[in-house]
């Protein structure tokens, strides 16, 4: 009978160990094949190396697994998987079989029954076979992957060789797989270049293409005949701008024309309204002394006037024009030549021609009223009029009262809901919602509304045994309550009492049983729970 003194083990058959010795003179791989599995007719079997067979077999499959322990170079691990619908007897004695059909290796093991699924109970078992040998270099595995199941560890196993646990976790733009779609590594480029996108251009190459999609540069003067500004400009009024709306023209115009109460970050146009525009003399010595972009007051060149008069060596009859005597120059040599009757240099006569005098405040020519105007901005070709003082004010935050911008919050910020100045998008705000309709079912609230979960179901408690339940979806971080009401046919039913139980498991599930006076009996139950 088996106790704590029985010793439990396995090892080579003769057979067996024949096989794997001819095998590795051979230099041939010895292939063990088949797991036996007996009940030994209910004694408690002695392994031997002279079997040749079971004592009494009740079971025979492919195995899914042989290894070499990691301990242990030289024992070799048979694995096997028992699915559920095959059982019915006791586990005793445990054989290897090769694929020659050779009886290679015995083992002995505590009885462990294997029930059936009609038996109320089933479950997948593992059946594990230990054999120490000489060596393990020479063993191979050959399976018929449509037969054998494989364990939950050996899929584990198997993931992590596959993918190792050697990579830098975060979220990247460009990876490298190998042949098998496996992600080696990944990185983030922040060029074109770098994605490896070869036909587009640099931004150097699109910054000076936009700079040329105008044939004016920024701070080009130009005139415009109507009381219009055209894309881009700016009228020359001698205003204040800002040089984060107006980047270029500040940089093109700096501080020149500032009169010093500017504010931090603005600059001033200059002033060109009721001007006329001098090319500067830059050296050349016609308009000397003068700093470009200075303005200078009208001005009449000096010069004289010769009297006319009827007296003799004069001209007939003068002409037209203010005249004013000199000392020097009254009449040209030509009108001196004939006479010397002249006008004191003190005397100042008016002469009047055919033509009507045009006076005025200022000495001008003929002119032409313009608009002048500044390239402020390289604004795209046919894209319409762009108002550059409304996107100013676009780019400012927006509020509940105010046009504006705003950033879009991340799924941190709108579960904290305390930033009042980010946009919350209909994905961020469903971010958790998750709600399933069944009869055992659970409604769980979004993150920003703090992922609070209702679970709901209903059962029939067991008449012998408290009745294991599980929640249709585990809580995350607690159960905080859990109530049970009994019901027949709709209505709650005599004096029976629903006793929940959480020991032990709590975020994934509860024991249930009901009691009537005191003895158990079964019930059908509703229940909800609640948590996060």
């Amino acid at each position: 009978m088996v106790d704590k003194n029985t010793i439990f083990g396995g090892m080579l058959t003769t057979l067996g160990a024949n096989k794997k010795t001819n095998c590795d003179a051979l230099g041939i791989p010895w292939e063990p094949k088949y797991m036996l599995i007996g009940d030994a007719n209910g004694t408690d079997p002695v392994p031997s190396p002279s079997q040749t067979r079971l004592i009494n077999q009740v079971y025979k499959a492919q195995l899914n697994q042989l290894r070499v322990s990691e301990q242990d170079a030289n024992v070799l691990i048979a694995e096997l998987v028992l699915p559920p619908d095959v059982g019915g007897w006791w586990i005793r004695e445990l054989a290897l079989e090769d694929k020659d059909g050779v009886f290679c290796a015995v083992s002995n093991v505590a009885p462990s029954y294997k029930p059936l699924l009609e038996q109320n109970s089933g479950r997948n078992q593992v059946v594990r076979m230990h054999i120490i040998t000489n060596g393990t270099s020479n063993i191979q595995l050959k399976i018929d992957p449509s037969v054998v199941l494989a364990t939950r560890q050996y899929v584990d196993d198997s993931i992590k060789n596959v993918l190792p646990a050697n990579k830098t976790p975060g979220e990247y733009t460009r990876v490298k797989v190998n042949n098998r779609g496996v992600v080696t590594s990944g990185e983030n480029p922040e060029t074109l270049a770098g994605l490896g996108i070869k036909d587009s251009y640099t931004k150097s190459e699109i910054e000076a293409m936009i700079a040329q999609a105008s044939a004016l540069p920024v701070g080009a003067t130009v005139a415009f005949p109507l009381d219009k500004v055209a894309p881009g400009f700016l009228e020359l009024d001698g205003s204040v701008k800002s040089a984060a709306v107006y980047p270029d023209l500040a940089a093109f115009l700096g501080t020149a024309f500032n009169k010093g109460d500017e504010d931090a970050g603005n600059f001033r146009l200059p002033e060109s309204r009721g001007e006329f525009l001098r090319g500067w003399d830059h050296g050349r010595g016609v308009d000397p002394d003068r700093v470009v972009g200075s303005s200078q007051i009208d001005a009449l060149r000096d010069h004289y006037h010769a009297v006319l008069s009827s007296e003799v060596g004069s001209v007939a009859a003068p002409v037209s024009g203010n005249v004013v005597g000199s000392a020097t120059n009254n009449l040209n040599a030509t009108y001196r030549a004939a006479g010397t009757s002249v006008l004191p240099a003190t005397t100042t006569s008016l002469v009047q021609g055919p033509v009507a005098a045009r006076f005025g405040p200022e000495t001008r020519p003929r002119n032409l009223a313009v608009v002048w105007c500044i390239k402020a901005w390289n604004a795209p070709i046919n894209q319409g009029n762009i108002d550059i003082a409304a996107l100013a004010a676009l780019a400012t935050q927006a509020t509940e009262i105010k046009l504006g911008t705003a950033k879009i919050a991340t799924q941190a910020q709108a579960d904290a809901g305390e930033d009042d100045g980010t946009i919350v998008t209909p994905k961020k705000m469903r971010w958790g919602f998750t709600f399933s309709k069944t009869v055992n079912g659970y409604f769980v609230f979004p993150t920003w509304l703090g992922g609070l979960i209702i679970q709901w179901g209903t059962t029939t408690t067991s008449p012998s045994a408290d009745l294991a339940i599980s929640f249709p979806l585990n809580f995350p971080t607690r159960l905080v309550a859990i109530n049970g009401t009994s019901y027949i046919g709709g209505g709650p039913s005599r004096d029976t009492c629903i006793m929940l139980r959480t020991d032990g498991v709590g975020k994934t599930g509860f024991s249930a049983g009901a009691y009537l006076s005191g003895t158990r009996v079964a019930e059908a139950f509703y229940w909800v729970a609640f948590g996060w």
